[in-house]
């Protein structure tokens, strides 16, 4: 995977690190194990600013779309924070997407550069011991709703990515109720991948055709909700569950009639 490049309908992937220690189970774009510098340290600021210099002013730059932004290689690297410091120069507009609580080191920076920038913070459950499972190396969904409010109240846009939405595991409402009413919480489907129909996690398979009709099912019930937005399922492709394809906001439900006097 490469430190920078296009992915499509004016966007573009900076990846400071080519290897992910949170070793997410479900991880679908097969980055996980031990974090490193995408390219030598000494050469990723030459190397970033001419590949910017390259990508039209007006794209966005999305940090970690593959693989997180802030895994704990950046506590020694910093390649995230050099890589936030010249968009932020530039005045380029950013994506930041992250399970760290190490985000907020660059809170000085997100801060300056608030109308420009949007960070989201991924959790699927709110359930540590499952959380442990899932995805080992990350912060405990405390600490990540913890981040997510610190963001939010130094006025970050700070949103949340509920990718991967699991049956029987991800709690919708209450991940709901415990996050800002004006941060955007996007869910997506559970991706099973390509080249098979199903998926074994935790000891549980799931095939395509059950966690698409069982996120359906959720999305009907809470598809209203004014700051959730929901991925629209998709056939078995490179870019599965697409977060670009999004279903279309639901009406709120109707209220009971009133009973006759």
């Amino acid at each position: 995977m490469g430190m920078f490049g296009p992915i499509g309908c004016g966007m573009w992937s900076l990846t400071p690190y080519d290897k992910c220690d949170f070793r997410c189970l479900y991880c679908c774009t097969k980055v996980q194990g031990t974090s490193k510098p995408a390219v030598a340290p000494g050469e990723f600021l030459p190397r970033l600013r001419q590949h910017l210099d390259d990508a039209p002013w007006l794209d966005l730059v999305i940090v970690g779309a593959f693989c997180d932004a802030y895994p704990p290689a950046e506590d020694r690297h910093g390649l995230t924070r050099r890589a936030l410091e010249e968009l932020a120069r530039r005045k380029r507009r950013f994506v930041i997407c992250t399970k760290s609580t190490s985000v907020l080191h660059d809170l000085d920076l997100l801060r300056e550069h608030r109308f420009r920038c949007q960070v989201y913070i991924s959790i699927c459950s709110l359930d540590d011991e499952m959380l442990k499972q899932l995805d080992p190396g990350a912060p405990n969904a405390e600490q990540r709703l913890a981040t997510l409010w610190t963001l939010h109240d130094a006025g970050i846009d700070a949103r949340v990515n509920v990718l991967p939405w699991i049956p029987g595991i991800t709690n919708t409402p209450a991940l709901i109720a415990r996050i800002p009413a004006e941060s955007e919480i996007v869910l997506g489907p559970l991706a099973v991948g390509i080249d098979r129909d199903s998926m074994s996690l935790l000891g549980k398979r799931y095939t395509r055709e059950e966690v698409n009709e069982r996120y359906m099912a959720e999305y009907r019930r809470y598809g209203h909700i004014a700051n959730t937005s929901w991925v629209r399922p998709s056939p078995p492709a490179p870019g599965e569950n697409d977060p670009m394809y999004r279903l279309p906001r639901l009406a709120a439900p109707s209220a009971p009639p009133s009973a006759s006097p």
